[in-house]
């Protein structure tokens, strides 16, 4: 599962520590957050992960969630939403190719 690996943790981490780098896109639902990542940031195995023209889903292991609450909580305050917490993480990732960005969305469910 995609939303189990390295390098989705490595892509999560450079948003993280690079807010003023990549692009947060505004979005309707309060519990999601969409992020347009440049396409230069190193990603390994990126044709798995972010395919050009292609989205990929997968819901975040229980595993991923304990060992990364930290950097999820980050993400989830983004949200703005009313929700004080979450269970479930879902990620959806994809490479939009004319705008040569990764396209990286949660949702909190």
């Amino acid at each position: 599962m995609a939303s189990n690996s390295d390098s989705i943790y490595n892509v999560l981490t450079y948003i993280h520590r690079h807010p003023q780098q990549v692009a947060f896109i505004q979005q309707r639902n309060s519990n999601v957050v969409t992020v347009g990542v440049p396409d230069d940031v190193l990603v390994a195995n990126v044709d798995l992960y972010f395919p050009d023209g292609h989205l990929v889903v997968n819901r975040m292991s229980e595993d991923f969630l304990a060992m990364h609450g930290g950097l999820l909580n980050d993400l989830f305050i983004r949200t703005h939403g009313s929700k004080t917490a979450y269970r479930n993480v879902w990620i959806t990732t994809g490479h939009v190719v004319d705008q040569r960005a990764y396209l990286v969305e949660l949702s909190f469910e």
